[in-house]
């Protein structure tokens, strides 16, 4: 049960769809963690702020009921197949994935993180100080061409003079404002920082392999408390909306009710 204690809670990124495949793509991209199981939290979190990152272990709880494969479709690979533990495919035997994030600081029992690329409710198995010494090779390492020089080269990406005036129009904020004032962004504190948020993860082409074959060319996702709509053509995509809707508006308040229950 202790799993389901300790939540990664008010992520930038509310659903699946949009968010970065590794972490430290987006360094924008904030959250909290908030650690509910013990009696006195912040002591389990003493002498964590003398670290300036940490791992998050946690669970891919959104996978459904899709099945673990052998082999599995990476999207640097544009559909070529390579080995599941070649890969970080969310779909794997054991549904653990983990992640490098930036500690910004430590309120209490609850961690402030960045460069995230976990959704807002993700369950965390354990938090690990990051130690250079120890987690960084101290011999040379390597990984394959289709990592280091990937066949998918990224987006140019492009803002439409729509979306360029949305951006100046929203009230940049922090994370509790989004209570008082619904135009409020939670977590991107300024224009830049949207602006920069967005462009790092569509210029990666977020999309699925499936939906690149089926040219799914205009889709839309999440992030903060704006829905993000886009347009690839070829090797280019642009921002044609930047914009509160209703979609985003339910997440938002589906989260903040299972927040209560940490």
């Amino acid at each position: 049960k202790q799993w389901y204690q300790r939540r990664v809670r008010g992520s930038c990124f509310l659903t699946k769809n949009g968010t970065p495949r590794q972490p430290s793509i987006c360094p924008y991209a904030r959250g909290s963690l908030k650690i509910s199981c013990f009696n006195n939290p912040q002591h389990s979190l003493q002498n964590l702020h003398q670290f300036s990152h940490v791992w998050l272990l946690f669970l891919f709880h959104e996978n459904g009921k899709f099945k673990f494969k052998a082999k599995v479709s990476p999207p640097r690979l544009n559909g070529e197949k390579a080995g599941i533990f070649a890969t970080r495919s969310p779909h794997r035997p054991n549904n653990i994935g983990m992640s490098l994030v930036k500690l910004d600081s430590i309120e209490g029992g609850t961690l402030h993180v960045s460069g995230i690329d976990l959704i807002d409710g993700t369950p965390v198995i354990d938090i690990k100080p990051y130690i250079a010494e120890y987690d960084r090779p101290k011999v040379d390492s390597h990984c394959p061409p289709w990592i280091s020089n990937p066949p998918s080269k990224p987006l140019t990406v492009y803002f439409s003079t729509n979306a360029e005036q949305q951006m100046s129009t929203l009230s940049y904020s922090d994370a509790n404002c989004l209570r008082k004032r619904k135009s409020s962004m939670r977590f991107m504190q300024n224009e830049h920082e949207l602006r920069g948020s967005i462009a790092d993860i569509i210029s990666a082409d977020p999309r699925s392999v499936y939906r690149k074959k089926t040219g799914d060319l205009v889709f839309s996702f999440p992030i903060d408390a704006v829905d993000v709509k886009v347009e690839i053509k070829a090797e280019a995509v642009t921002v044609l909306d930047i914009c509160q809707t209703e979609f985003v508006h339910n997440l938002l308040k589906r989260n903040c009710k299972h927040d209560t229950k940490i």
